[in-house]
């Protein structure tokens, strides 16, 4: 393939305090960085944007940084939605092929696709996306990647719709059109990264099914993936590393900026019996007994979140650990004294963009090269497609605004 046949794509995500871009491609299943960069912007509340002009400011920078940077005009995003109050249900859509041979190509699927996109939900929700998981031809035979040029007088399109507040999206959407670029496609954030996560030999050696933990500065996502990319439950904790601060600062007479300090540089000692001071009369067994118990109510929702979703087959499953929070130091040794199940602390393998942080936006590159061609167009709507509700449609909603 040559550069010229490359689709480069621009990856965005805005979370509790920063604005994170990624432009690049993706090539044989792996995410090749041309550019990163973030910005620190204290702009939403639990999801929901409440300083525009702030996020507004913050957005254009990393963009225009980008586009300086290598020399181009960026004009759309892939954006990375969170998954507070999460909706998603399955459901099929059922189209006659429409060539004369009945062979399958990709308007079938648009098509199917298209009809998915216009299932009724209640009106203070949006469908952002809608992604297929499976195919199903006339003859009953099953496919997981799409079934292009078989024969089938019929295809059936099973999928995945994921819908979050209209407001929380129409809030981003705004935003971002006030920054001068257009929005190609909106991704609930776990979803990116377990597709990113779907060629990572730490995770795909474990397990296709995992429980995906990520900690924010301010929100906690706990994430059931299933069939490596499937999400089959969500929540939200209010509390995140920022929480995990605060705490540090109240207990030990600390500033802000010292309290989150000392937390990056010693973390958890897993044997903190040091008794030398390391700052202001504290030893690393003080810092490490304070992340202690600071972390502990997030221990307790996480435990109670999983025993009321789980089987006896997923309580056991591994959870793999994504977002800036989870690089805290002794917290995987934690989690898997606590929970006692594996814990995957998954590297990113994309030079470029090394860090867990970005993960959301690598999944997204993968997910633009893998499903934006597969965009519907309702000009396309040239067959029959009638809707068919799935056995297993499921609809999931939290909210974040408990405290723990």
């Amino acid at each position: 393939m040559s550069n010229s046949e490359i689709k480069r794509y621009t990856a965005l995500e805005i979370s509790s305090k920063t604005v994170r871009l990624v432009h690049g491609y993706a090539l044989d299943g792996l995410v090749y960085v041309l550019h990163a960069l973030e910005s620190n912007v204290n702009a939403l509340d639990a999801g929901f944007v409440v300083e525009s002009d702030a996020l507004t400011a913050a957005i254009k920078g990393v963009i225009n940084a980008a586009n300086e940077m290598l020399n181009i005009k960026i004009r759309e995003v892939v954006l990375a939605l969170p998954p507070m109050g999460l909706v998603f249900i399955r459901e099929n859509a059922i189209t006659n092929t429409i060539s004369l041979d009945n062979k399958i190509a990709q308007i079938d699927i648009n098509n199917c696709i298209s009809q998915l996109k216009k299932v009724r939900l209640s009106e203070n929700l949006k469908i952002i996306d809608v992604v297929p998981y499976s195919y199903t031809l006339e003859n009953h035979e099953n496919h997981y990647e799409a079934p292009i040029g078989r024969t089938s007088e019929t295809l059936t399109v099973h999928a995945s719709i994921y819908a979050l507040d209209r407001n929380l999206v129409d809030g981003y959407l705004k935003v971002i059109e006030n920054a001068g670029v257009k929005v190609r496609q909106m991704v609930v954030a776990p979803f990116a990264t377990a597709l990113y996560l779907q060629d990572n030999e730490q995770v795909t050696t474990t397990s296709a099914s995992y429980y995906l933990l990520n900690i924010g500065s301010e929100i906690t996502s706990l994430t059931q993936i299933t069939h490596r990319n499937l999400i089959s439950q969500s929540g939200c904790f209010k509390f995140g590393s920022d929480r995990i601060t605060e705490y540090m600062a109240e207990r030990l007479n600390l500033s802000t900026k010292e309290a989150k300090v000392l937390k990056e540089k010693y973390g958890m000692d897993h044997e903190p019996s040091f008794k030398v001071n390391v700052y202001n009369g504290l030893t690393i067994k003080d810092i490490s007994t304070t992340i202690r118990e600071a972390v502990d109510p997030l221990i307790t929702a996480i435990k109670k979140q999983i025993a009321t979703w789980s089987s006896n087959d997923s309580r056991y499953l591994p959870i793999v650990l994504t977002g800036g929070g989870t690089k805290l130091n002794g917290l995987k040794e934690l989690l898997e004294k606590e929970l006692q199940v594996t814990i995957i602390d998954a590297t990113p393998y994309s030079f470029g963009a090394r860090d867990k942080s970005y993960q959301n936006c690598l999944g997204l590159i993968k997910y633009a090269d893998k499903f934006i061609p597969m965009e519907a167009d309702d000009e396309f709507a040239q067959t029959t497609i009638s809707r068919v509700q799935s056995k297993d449609s499921r609809r999931h909603s939290y909210n974040v605004h408990e405290e723990l």
